[in-house]
């Protein structure tokens, strides 16, 4: 019995995998035009360059 909850668990596990890769793959084709083309990771640097300038003071 535990055997086949082990192969259900993994069979889900594969099945979960395949659909996270197949819609990164269609994600990678069909890009929103209306979404941003780069993420914004500059925010994080703004961020910090603030917090050191309040720091200063």
């Amino acid at each position: 019995m535990s055997l086949l909850a082990i192969a259900a668990l993994l069979y889900l596990g594969l099945a979960l995998g395949f659909i996270l890769v197949v819609d990164n793959l269609v994600g990678l084709v069909f890009r929103d035009p209306r979404a941003p083309a780069q993420p914004s990771f500059f925010n994080i640097g703004r961020a910090f360059a603030a917090s050191q300038k309040l720091s200063r003071k």
